[in-house]
């Protein structure tokens, strides 16, 4: 299949947020960290399958197929609780793909991780960036709810503002203290730093 036509359509990120509240809010039990597993699983009827040397031999941690019958996970980090995170935003950016590609991914005929890789190969750099940007736009939106995370936002503010206060630290710079936060939120909704610092930064917007 010729991929060097592939076009993505442009999303605002207030679609993007959109897309990710309604579909989370119709499945979830407003419980936190996001049960991903369970939703794609059990809500929607996917199934995640661990595939031995997915990350190893093609360099992808997951994929879902065009059918929309399957999540293919890298099977070592699907097993190993230290990527226990970044397998839960897999998951989510998967979803994402369902929820904002349908069309897209239905055309791309993809059924096989062989089918996943000659599309990634073959396809224009900057359309397949576009794909996963949103996709990953889509995982952050998914897994943090904005409207908890403002609310445990301003719990660790004044919990760390104070700490430093008692150890005599005053006026300290709000990025600053944003940063010794991050990692206490990425705990609470149990995603990355990395993944956390980006939903922090887009916190009002």
């Amino acid at each position: 299949m010729d991929y060097s036509a592939f076009k993505v359509p442009y999303l605002a990120e207030n679609q993007i947020k959109q897309q990710a509240d309604l579909i989370r809010n119709k499945y979830w039990d407003k419980t936190i960290p996001v049960d991903i597993e369970k939703i794609i699983e059990i809500n929607l009827g996917l199934s995640v399958i661990p595939l031995p040397g997915l990350h190893k031999n093609f360099g992808f941690d997951a994929f879902i197929s065009s059918d929309w019958s399957y999540v293919y996970v890298d099977n070592d980090r699907y097993f190993d609780d230290t990527h226990y995170k970044r397998v839960r935003f897999s998951l989510a950016h998967e979803l994402g793909h369902l929820i904002l590609h349908q069309n897209i991914y239905q055309s791309l005929q993809i059924n096989s991780v062989e089918d996943y890789y000659r599309f990634y190969d073959s396809v224009p750099k900057d359309q397949y960036s576009y794909l996963e940007t949103q996709a990953n736009k889509f995982a952050g939106y998914f897994l943090v709810p904005r409207n908890i995370l403002q609310v445990e936002f301003a719990k660790l503010k004044m919990i760390k503002s104070n700490m430093l206060i008692k150890a005599g630290l005053k006026d300290v710079d709000d990025h600053v203290l944003i940063d010794y936060m991050v990692d206490d939120l990425a705990e609470i909704f149990n995603i990355s730093s990395h993944a956390m610092q980006i939903c922090v930064d887009n916190l009002d917007k």
